[in-house]
């Protein structure tokens, strides 16, 4: 049966608040955020908050990067950000926009800097998360461990890979 999309959009607009009272509500605690990524090797920082603001910093081999939280209540959150910064003078906005043309998940943008500092171009990914566990971020995390060295290198933070 071929139904008309206003017909689909009622069903499913009609079906919402049922599904919405039933569902467990979406997020994860950030205690277990950060313990998470401790347990897979990275080196987690206590949470910092400034304002509505609250983050973790966590190193990571030559890399430091951040999680941002969002849509949190009693330190439960809906979603979170994966984001990191380099600086340095090589940086320009053309090669965040070839970054951004050729490659998927992982946006940047560029900012230039201030006062003869050097440009900067942060890159960040945005996660959804689902009712349930911290198991919901092995595969986002692992794209976003294995493309952040790729995005450093590319804006000149890392030396390329040696030849294999």
């Amino acid at each position: 049966m071929i139904r008309s999309p206003a017909a689909f959009a009622a069903a499913v607009t009609l079906a919402a608040p049922a599904a919405a009272q039933t569902a467990p509500e979406p997020g994860l605690a950030i205690a277990d955020v950060g313990a998470w990524i401790a347990s897979k090797g990275g080196a987690v920082e206590p949470v910092q908050r400034q304002g509505d603001e609250v983050w973790l910093t966590v190193r990571d081999g030559d890399l430091t990067w951040l999680v941002f939280f969002y849509g949190c209540r009693d330190d439960v959150c809906a979603d979170l950000q994966y984001s990191a910064s380099f600086s340095n003078e090589a940086i320009t906005p053309a090669m965040v926009n070839d970054w951004n043309r050729d490659r998927r998940f992982l946006k940047a943008f560029h900012s230039p800097g201030s006062a003869g500092e050097a440009a900067t171009a942060v890159v960040q990914y945005d996660l959804l998360l689902q009712p349930g566990g911290v198991d919901q971020l092995t595969d986002p995390s692992a794209v976003w461990v294995t493309m952040l060295p790729e995005f450093a290198r590319h804006v000149g933070y890392l030396s390329a890979a040696p030849a294999q």
